[in-house]
């Protein structure tokens, strides 16, 4: 399924695809008319986001009670009980999905094409009321294509996940002369329904990305 638009507000990874350093992924604006937001205005913006898991998991559950753990009076039951938890594992495979980037370009159908641009993307809330921002897990732009990339973990995915990319990608700012794809990485069981729609030109499993 393709649809049209123009790029804006991504943000782009050096050398097009990753820059990392300890775990940290870095994030630049691309182009001057990538760093333009929605009223004309310029704005110069470089995102953080920590890859690796272990990290995340020590600054979000370990840390804000480190002192009642040092004193062996942290009243713990099990993982799945932690505030937040499933949010964590979500963000945890995001991190995987995203740290075998290149393997995943070729399933997409990317492995040959010059990549410009592969990272994820935010939108912020517009002003006033009714305002919405999106994020998109990873978008991958090429010349004359793209694709918004949905990376999901979940027990069970239905079409319910079609209307959220879907949201998401009427919120891209159009451009023409250039296609935009979807894509689906998902761990879980996946509705059948799904596949047969059509609405995503590719689905990947994650044990297909790690070659299981």
């Amino acid at each position: 399924m393709k649809h049209v638009f123009r790029t804006r507000g991504t943000h782009r990874q050096i050398d097009g695809l990753d820059a990392q350093k300890d775990g940290v992924a870095c994030h630049l604006p691309g182009t001057a008319a990538d760093r333009q937001d929605d009223a004309g205005g310029d704005f110069r913006e470089t995102r953080y986001r920590i890859k690796d898991n272990y990290s995340v998991f020590f600054l979000k559950y370990v840390e804000p009670v480190k002192d009642a753990i040092d004193k062996s009076s942290f009243p713990f039951g099990s993982l799945d009980s932690l505030d937040g938890w499933d949010s964590l594992m979500g963000l945890a495979f995001e991190n995987l999905v995203l740290s075998n980037l290149r393997p995943l370009l070729g399933l997409l159908g990317f492995g040959s094409v010059q990549i410009l641009s592969a990272a994820p993307f935010r939108k912020n809330a517009g002003k006033g009321k009714g305002g919405e921002g999106v994020q998109i897990d990873l978008l991958l732009q090429a010349r004359r294509t793209a694709c918004v990339v949905e990376i999901k973990r979940r027990r069970e995915i239905g079409r319910e996940i079609e209307d959220e990319v879907a949201r998401k990608i009427r919120f891209l700012p159009k451009r023409d002369g250039v296609s935009i794809r979807t894509a689906l990485v998902y761990e879980g069981h996946l509705a059948p329904i799904v596949e047969a729609d059509g609405f995503f030109d590719s689905v990947v499993p994650f044990r297909r990305l790690l070659g299981i």
